[in-house]
């Protein structure tokens, strides 16, 4: 189920998004950066997948850009861990032949700490 610009309202909620974060996912993520890894997931594997996670909520049409993303990296996830990523839409604007949503995304760890927030801007052709 995917939630199209139309639907969407400044404090839309997504759906809270699980996922774990195993070693086959930092492997992948380590290669793709060319890097090595520890016991730990990388702060930007992390945000990635959030991002991910939350974009498999939006409607997105061809031609629409992820403009920016900014995070705060609060604590270090252990590989294996299972976290849960909140997104929600704090701006939506329409001007010219141009739509854009800035969203606010909270990754938790599965004691409720926070371990990342952040923003992304997303821009859609109208």
């Amino acid at each position: 189920m995917s939630v199209d610009y139309d639907e969407l309202s400044v404090g839309y909620e997504f759906p809270v998004a699980s996922y774990e974060l195993d070693a086959a996912l930092v492997s992948r993520y380590l290669k793709a950066v060319d890097s090595r890894g520890d016991d730990h997931v990388p702060p930007l594997a992390v945000a990635a997948r959030a991002l991910a996670a939350m974009a498999g909520w939006l409607s997105l049409p061809g031609g629409t850009i992820h403009a920016s993303q900014e995070f705060e990296f609060f604590k270090l996830v252990s590989v294996g861990s299972t976290v849960e990523c909140r997104a929600r839409v704090t701006r939506k604007l329409a001007r010219g032949g141009m739509r854009m949503l800035i969203l606010q995304l909270d990754v938790f760890d599965q004691t409720k700490e926070r371990v990342q927030s952040g923003k992304a801007t997303i821009i859609l052709p109208a």
